[in-house]
């Protein structure tokens, strides 16, 4: 099986890439601001919902995660505490963490943002043919990965059949 050489990046190509990330962004944001503030939010506001929603519950580990500065991430927290979509509560095994948990308000509004959200956007994506669309998705995920790729570790392959039965 020969694997052809990846295509030279050109300046065109570079700045192409960046253009259509930047042009996408407005795009999303133009499309969700409306949506969005029905429920009180806006599109940082409704990521940190999502992060701690999901696990990310320090908020030291919030700004690390989604790349917002913790003086910053903290004004959106206290927001976020007066909207009583969040609570701030300090961590039971360790006194010195304050942990995020979302309220029952929180959990409303995320879900119904949420499906605001999915029937938007939904719309646009069944425009782009699937498989198309999964290896943008694959692309995005690869591309936002904040590991270096020069420090990642190479995908693990099995060696044997019998540890492809394993795994």
């Amino acid at each position: 099986m020969t694997t052809s050489a990846a295509p030279a990046l050109t300046d065109e190509a570079i700045v192409r890439f960046l253009s259509g990330l930047w042009h996408l962004n407005r795009r999303i944001k133009h499309d969700l601001q409306p949506l969005l503030e029905t429920y009180g939010l806006d599109v940082r506001r409704y990521f940190i919902l999502v992060a701690i929603r999901q696990g990310t519950v320090y908020p030291k580990e919030l700004s690390e995660k989604l790349q917002i500065p913790s003086t910053l991430l903290s004004r959106y927290i206290d927001q976020l505490v007066q909207l009583q979509f969040l609570e701030r509560q300090i961590d039971p095994h360790d006194s010195r963490r304050t942990r995020l948990n979302p309220t029952p308000a929180g959990e409303q509004v995320l879900q119904d943002a949420a499906a605001a959200i999915k029937a938007h956007t939904s719309q646009r994506l069944r425009a782009i043919d699937p498989g198309r669309l999964l290896v943008m998705l694959d692309t995005m995920q690869e591309l936002g990965d904040t590991t270096p790729p020069a420090q990642k570790p190479p995908p693990q392959k099995p060696t044997s059949k019998s540890q492809e039965k394993k795994e």
